[in-house]
């Protein structure tokens, strides 16, 4: 057995005492079961942007619609700073506007964070949201994005752009000689 071979089984049964861990908390064996995994929804806004998400979960608990979002985090008693170093709470209200948008209904959204380091024999694990001000700006932040897409296409409009003359040129006259040949242009 190779060093790489040895490293992927590790990293499997890394993956798998991860996903042990999140099933031994409380509420998250009960949010998997009524929900569908990795779901892409798409949203097109009235001034025609795309938009996209692609929730780790999208399901039912206690009769109410959520998403859930898995991230890996060092220390899952400190999850508030990897929300703030990737712009978690920005990602949670995007996810919740399209899918409040497509579904017509508000959406609860949870993170099922996991400590990368496990403790007593387990990776630690904590259900998590937004608070209400994080929540509020990362709206802001969501809005003010959709707003600078849709109007950057009015401000820049897209442009045609052509090769040098020469270039063509050598195209056309290449085209002309492989007609005269009787090849296929």
């Amino acid at each position: 057995m190779s060093f790489c071979d040895s490293l992927k089984k590790a990293e499997f049964e890394q993956v798998e005492m991860m996903r042990d861990s999140a099933l031994a908390y409380p509420m998250v064996e009960d949010l998997l079961e009524n929900g569908e995994p990795e779901l892409s929804i798409f949203y097109r806004t009235e001034n025609g942007t795309l938009l996209k998400i692609r929730p780790d979960l999208l399901g039912i608990y206690a009769d109410k619609p959520f998403m859930l979002d898995v991230k890996t985090t060092d220390d899952v008693h400190d999850f508030c700073k990897s929300v703030d170093k990737f712009g978690y709470h920005i990602q949670a209200e995007f996810y919740r506007l399209v899918a409040n948008w497509v579904f017509g209904r508000e959406m609860a959204f949870a993170f099922c964070a996991i400590g990368k380091n496990p403790a007593c024999g387990r990776f630690p694990v904590k259900l998590c949201e937004p608070d209400d001000e994080d929540s509020e700006q990362g709206l802001y932040e969501v809005n003010r994005v959709i707003d600078m897409l849709e109007n950057v296409i009015e401000t820049y409009p897209i442009v045609k752009v052509s090769r040098p003359f020469w270039a063509t040129q050598a195209d056309r006259k290449r085209r002309e000689a492989v007609a005269v040949e009787g090849g296929v242009a």
